[in-house]
């Protein structure tokens, strides 16, 4: 996309807070240094972790992967990309955006780092405007 560069930057800026970190070409939101920090993860559903049923629902088949994440909840801000998959060069290897990192970054480019309404089906609650808010107070706060 047009926002790679954007992205690349926005996730550079969560490693630099100490928030991500980089596993075999892939790069990670750290949740436990995140809560550490005084955030909440799930903002929409406060209380707890992620149960594995609902990773599995969230996350599909990626949910069964072997993973270097340090965490189970830990999510992906930049992936690794596989033989055929879409990649863009990086710091931390040939890949592309995870999931929830262009909205952020696009977003926050347009209507800048604080955003009070954000609209969407409920079935996206969990993992993608729950990722979409941790990455960005990552970011921004």
């Amino acid at each position: 996309t047009e926002y790679v560069p954007e992205i690349k930057k926005f996730i550079q800026t969560i490693i630099d807070k100490g928030l991500a970190y980089e596993s075999n070409g892939s790069v990670y939101l750290d949740i436990s240094a995140f809560k550490a920090r005084g955030h909440d993860y799930r903002k929409l559903r406060p209380g707890g972790d992620t149960t594995a049923d609902e990773m599995a629902e969230g996350e599909g088949a990626l949910a069964g992967e072997a993973s270097e994440k340090r965490h189970p909840n830990d999510f992906t801000l930049w992936k690794k990309s596989k033989v055929g998959e879409p990649e863009w060069k990086s710091d931390w290897g040939m890949g592309r955006p995870g999931w929830h990192i262009e909205c952020s970054v696009v977003a926050s480019d347009i209507l800048g780092p604080v955003m009070d309404v954000h609209a969407g089906g409920s079935d996206l609650k969990f993992p993608h405007h729950d990722n979409e808010l941790a990455q960005s107070e990552a970011c921004f706060g």
